[in-house]
């Protein structure tokens, strides 16, 4: 029986091995060939995993996480994210989403997080929502702040998707983001609208909180600096490493420890 059952796991084990491989493989490869998206199932709602408070707090925060460009919701979990925030005792419920690529390449990703998550949430009475996300997930939390900023209170993206060369270097050619111009952006280029959006909202220090996490040796770090030099030294953190999951593990402890604006009990915005 326990032979059985060990094997039924271990068969499951490789199914979802395979499936979070596929995926990862099919949302890269749409980066070249658009054609392909139509093979990334995109459920509507999102699917979703939910961490509860089970504290005694009489108050509670919520905080969404959005993946990368070819994760999963489980991947919070996977790698260690879930864990430390129940250690710090935060009263926080935790929704990871489901949010891959397809739904960026189809244009629907921040429709969704608006109507099947942040409306729900916010018809809840938290005190606090943040939204954090990685990679593709760090621009999809930027970009949905860009939009909704009446619906987060902050925002941590970690090691951000932040654009093509062409348009991090145009920002850099104009000596950073302050001093940048840039022409106004087609309705589709959600990069550039993000850029305008930072330009705008960062001076005036207007809007959500907005946290910046980042490798040293990311391969988007080019422009992550960019938007460090406009953020508050105690809003960004830089550690060793790379575009990785254990870069990116060390950076949310960081987060967790270093940020008691966004994970302590006071009201204070």
């Amino acid at each position: 029986m326990d032979g059985r059952l060990t094997d039924a796991m271990t068969h499951l084990s490789l199914i979802r091995g395979f499936r979070r491989l596929r995926r990862n493989t099919i949302c890269r490869l749409s980066l070249r060939f658009p054609a392909l998206v139509r093979w990334l199932h995109t459920p509507r709602p999102f699917l979703m995993q939910r961490h509860e408070y089970r504290g005694s707090s009489t108050v509670r925060d919520l905080l969404v996480l959005l993946p990368g460009i070819g994760d999963s919701a489980e991947d919070f979990e996977r790698y260690g994210f879930v864990a430390p925030v129940r250690r710090i005792e935060w009263p926080v419920d935790m929704v990871m989403v489901d949010a891959h690529y397809g739904y960026y390449a189809d244009r629907t990703v921040l429709r969704e997080l608006h109507e099947g998550v942040f409306r729900p949430a916010k018809a809840c009475g938290y005190r606090h929502i943040w939204i954090a996300g990685i990679s593709l997930g760090g621009f999809g939390a930027l970009l949905y702040a860009s939009r909704y900023p009446e619906d987060v209170t902050g925002v941590l993206a970690i090691a951000p998707f932040l654009g093509g060369h062409d348009l991090v270097q145009e920002i850099a050619r104009a000596d950073g983001l302050t001093r940048w111009a840039g022409e106004e952006a087609e309705q589709e280029d959600y990069p550039r609208q993000l850029w305008q959006w930072l330009r705008r909202s960062l001076p005036e220090r207007s809007g959500p909180h907005l946290y910046l996490a980042f490798g040293t040796r990311d391969i988007f770090a080019p422009a992550h600096r960019l938007l460090a030099a406009s953020l508050s030294p105690e809003r960004v953190f830089i550690e060793p490493g790379e575009h990785d999951w254990p870069t990116w593990r060390t950076l949310w402890a960081r987060f967790l420890r270093d940020a008691p604006e966004a994970t302590s009990r006071s009201d204070n915005r």
